[in-house]
């Protein structure tokens, strides 16, 4: 507990903070939802969907109404995953495990396919004669309906960001392999807890892209990158083919992509707005933008806030405009890169205060009606649940690797000490969702 002294002095520095906001706060500048208007400017890479009489603006909408919409489709899957994050041992060596599961949402006739799981291993030590080339999952037992994956990192210069390979790789290979897997069998949307493009693969290709940045791992293991987009890409592209969305939800980010967007749309067209805008990411603009005084207490109850859609053409990455796969090794069915980029929008859930980007695959949604059916069948879930679907609630109860669970994993190579770090022996390591 804080002494009362050095309490005495936080509480006086926030005394001060809170003056200078509230002076902040008096001057007249642009809200948020006044910035969000120019989104209808040229430029930036980023352009609304919407007919060409209307503007880019807050849609405000009671929570009771919206849970009442016509649901598009009474039955609903969603992806998610559980690691172990990372295992460290005395002579180096490094293990991350992940579980991918499918989560089910309504009266469907494919509850099975939530018993089904992918698993993945990633081991990395850094030594000539350990190898893991002669490890089968035939050779361990495997439950039916679960699929294994051994994969061994390879050889590479010390870094500081082995961890978060080792870590990425399993998690991401898991979720997308399992995510492509069962599009094939399901019979209505399936929900990504995250980006439809995950993090951190799809960063490690866009600076592999333009040539600069953080490319050590395209370097290191250029093929499991691509190994791991394809199957999100095989996803969106069976998706389509069966006529069935495809839609990645975003609780949390500091990505900036929309900020940066709607700043070079005002200073390019000089309009009469400062900039840079006051946020510092697209999680606050939006978050400011999206909230209303009367959202859980106005007249006509609580209220969910969103966003028209937004199309991204291009990213910037260290200043270039790149098109996400247009130059790397993935195969795409459809040919041009450009159908495979991003549409999103932003909604906020009121009674808990969450801010939400949900995306989907330019491919998926070309057409307007699809596009509100999408918008409609996401807001009745989130009307609903207050946070994401259900069916993606479902999928990280059945994948969470307990604590419990991540100490006997590690116990079991008892051939070789283990180290745990001092936070995660205080407890403040759990189970990644």
């Amino acid at each position: 507990m804080t002494d009362l002294g050095a309490y005495a002095a936080l509480e006086g520095m926030f005394n001060e903070l809170d003056h200078a906001v509230s002076e902040f706060e008096e001057e007249p500048r642009i809200t948020a939802e006044e910035a969000l208007s120019y989104f209808g400017l040229p430029g930036g890479f980023i352009e609304p969907l919407l007919p060409d009489d209307e503007e880019f603006g807050v849609i405000h909408e009671p929570t009771t109404d919206v849970y009442e919409w016509d649901d598009p489709w009474s039955i609903s899957y969603g992806i998610d995953g559980s690691t172990t994050r990372s295992l460290q041992f005395s002579n180096g060596l490094l293990a991350g495990a992940s579980v991918a599961k499918l989560g089910v949402s309504g009266d469907s006739e494919h509850a099975e396919l939530a018993n089904r799981a992918t698993t993945t291993l990633v081991a990395h030590l850094n030594e000539d004669a350990f190898s893991l080339g002669d490890i089968d999952d035939s050779e361990f037992d495997t439950p039916e309906g679960i699929e294994a994956h051994v994969f061994q990192f390879p050889q590479c210069e010390r870094t500081s960001r082995l961890e978060e390979y080792v870590v990425g790789v399993s998690r991401t290979y898991a979720e997308g392999r399992h995510a492509y897997e069962m599009a094939n069998e399901i019979d209505g949307p399936l929900f990504i807890d995250g980006p439809i493009y995950p993090n951190p693969a799809f960063g490690w290709m866009l600076f592999e892209q333009v040539g600069e940045g953080p490319r050590r791992m395209t370097k290191i293991w250029p093929e499991m990158v691509s190994d791991i987009l394809q199957n999100y890409v095989n996803t969106v592209e069976t998706m389509h083919r069966r006529d069935l969305p495809l839609v990645g939800i975003t609780k949390t980010s500091g990505s900036a992509v929309a900020l940066d967007a709607l700043e070079t749309k005002i200073d390019d067209a000089d309009a009469d707005v400062s900039v840079p805008l006051p946020w510092t990411n697209d999680h606050q603009l939006f978050d400011d933008a999206l909230f209303t005084m009367e959202d859980k207490h106005g007249d006509r109850g609580s209220i969910i806030s969103y966003t028209p859609w937004l199309r991204q053409t291009k990213q910037t990455v260290r200043g270039h405009p790149v098109v996400p796969f247009e130059t790397f090794d993935v195969d795409l069915e459809h040919g041009d890169a450009n159908e495979y980029q991003r549409v999103f929008f932003y909604a906020r859930t009121p009674m808990t205060d969450n801010v939400m980007r949900i995306e989907v695959p330019y491919l998926l949604v070309k057409d307007a009606e699809r596009r509100d059916q999408i918008q409609r069948k996401v807001l009745v879930e989130l009307a609903q649940q207050q946070k994401e679907p259900r069916a993606i609630t479902h999928a990280d109860e059945m994948a969470r690797i307990t604590r419990v669970d991540r100490n006997k994993l590690r116990q079991i190579i008892g051939s070789v000490r283990a180290i745990e770090g001092y936070n995660e022996k205080r407890g403040f390591r759990d189970m990644e969702g």
